[in-house]
């Protein structure tokens, strides 16, 4: 979802303003940021940490507090990182939108399709005004023979996505892409393993108290859904079930920083099928100048929807 009436500029020549971009992931689970350098051919990752999330009590209650110390946070990266880039395009964990898959008629305007939007808001959220949030819609899968099309719309309550704009301005950058974390993680995907062109896959998004999970059949995304788990035995069993219950699927792919190692493991043990654990950088070159925290331990995977994110180019 790309954030309207955004003007790109930039002030580093020779580089051109999609160059040099920050990818934030933000999450209840902490923020995920890296730097990319996207000017030559193979992108290169510049800078790579995460730290505690402190938006959400800016988010729910107008204090700048958590705000300040996201500032302050954020600023240690630039500076201890030297970063250069001045454009910064945004994942949010999809716990914080609502995402809505609905059959939608062949043939309707985009107009007619937003009304419809609205209406299930409405449902949704009865009492609540929709102009109190910001939606874009994709249409999944386009049937000839069948009189719908399957639409996911995502939508986003306005007071969040300007605490979004508040924390982008507050670390003096342009705000150039907001997306969800699964969609991000989607695009990396897409860039890292050329081969989901000619698959049956699943892609799923770890996390403590839910499962998002996409299916994707060559290259289109086929379905989106998400069930809420307890425990990271609820995890594997959801896990495994879908392996179980999907005919024809060649393998599961996994994500995200509540993942680690004992849990991959142990989701790899309950599988009847693949299961891969997402490297965002498997086409990505690193700097020689990269600097790693102390405190960073780097699966990857936990930086699949950062890296993403800053992938995406429109």
């Amino acid at each position: 979802m790309t954030t309207n009436g955004i003007t790109l500029t930039w002030g580093f020549w020779p580089l051109s303003p999609q160059d040099l971009i920050v990818g934030l992931s933000i999450s209840g689970g902490g923020i995920q940021a890296v730097e990319l350098d996207r000017s030559g051919p193979t992108t290169t990752l510049l800078s790579i940490d995460e730290w505690e999330n402190t938006l959400p009590a800016a988010s729910a209650n107008g204090s700048d507090e958590g705000l300040q110390e996201f500032q302050r946070l954020f600023g240690t990266f630039v500076r201890e990182n030297r970063v250069r880039a001045n454009r910064l395009s945004i994942s949010l964990d999809t716990s914080m939108l609502f995402l809505n898959s609905m059959p939608i008629d062949q043939g309707l305007t985009r107009s007619e399709i937003n009304d419809r939007v609205k209406w299930e808001l409405s449902q949704y959220f009865p009492g609540v005004n929709t102009g109190d949030f910001i939606t874009d819609v994709h249409i999944l899968t386009e049937r000839a023979n069948d009189p719908y099309n399957e639409a996911l719309s995502v939508s986003v309550r306005r007071h969040d996505a300007a605490t979004v704009q508040k924390a982008a301005a507050a670390v003096g950058m342009e705000l150039a892409i907001v997306d969800a974390d699964h969609f991000a993680a989607d695009t990396a995907l897409r860039i890292n393993y050329p081969d989901t062109y000619r698959k049956y896959i699943a892609l799923i998004g770890v996390k403590e108290n839910r499962l998002d999970i996409s299916l994707m059949r060559n290259g289109s995304l086929e379905s989106y859904r998400y069930i809420i788990v307890q425990s990271n035995q609820e995890i594997i069993q959801g896990i495994a079930s879908l392996a179980r219950k999907t005919p024809g699927i060649y393998s599961i792919t996994v994500y995200g920083p509540y993942l680690d190692r004992d849990l991959l493991t142990q989701i790899r043990r309950g599988s009847p099928i693949l299961v891969e654990a997402l490297n965002p950088l498997r086409h990505v070159n690193v700097s020689d100048n990269l600097r790693l925290a102390d405190h960073l331990t780097v699966p990857s995977y936990r930086f699949a929807a950062a890296v993403g994110v800053a992938l995406r180019r429109d």
